[in-house]
């Protein structure tokens, strides 16, 4: 799909200043959990601009600097392109030290349909391999689960 990058994201958000220190696009097909940083983040980097450019379907992490060159605000914005439409997923602005896992369940929910279903999979056998299988304590805690859903409802 032919986009100027520059364009869409400022579709997206209006108030941008577009590259004002710097900033890159790449895309994002998997994930490293080895590691807590950008490196965790599995794709290509894409040369994008205020020009137009081929880009194919699929998810994008576009990092914007803005502010002081000497100390610059890093924003990021997790994007899907899909059949020439560009929509935000998941977004970090002012990114501190560990900004790429804040984005990893968002990353994971559109890498894999399935991803919800997988951690809850894991999430009981965690909870089975701590409780050593007691039912007292398993009782007490779908109890106080209960209790935590009905609080967020």
């Amino acid at each position: 799909m032919l986009l100027n990058w520059c364009e869409e994201i400022r579709n997206i958000d209006p108030s941008i200043n577009f590259r004002s220190t710097g900033g890159w696009l790449k895309t994002v097909t998997g994930l490293d959990k080895s590691v807590l940083n950008g490196f965790s983040l599995i794709g290509e980097f894409v040369k994008s601009g205020d020009y137009k450019s081929e880009f194919a379907d699929g998810l994008y992490l576009d990092c914007n600097k803005e502010g002081k060159k000497s100390n610059p605000k890093q924003d990021f914005r997790l994007l899907r392109l899909k059949n020439g439409k560009l929509t935000l997923i998941d977004q970090v602005y002012d990114a501190k030290k560990n900004w790429a896992v804040e984005l990893w369940d968002s990353i994971s929910e559109e890498i894999d349909s399935n991803y919800k279903e997988s951690e809850v999979d894991k999430i009981m056998t965690l909870i089975l391999d701590k409780t050593g299988k007691d039912v007292k304590l398993l009782k007490k805690l779908q109890s106080e689960l209960n209790q935590v859903i009905v609080d967020f409802e």
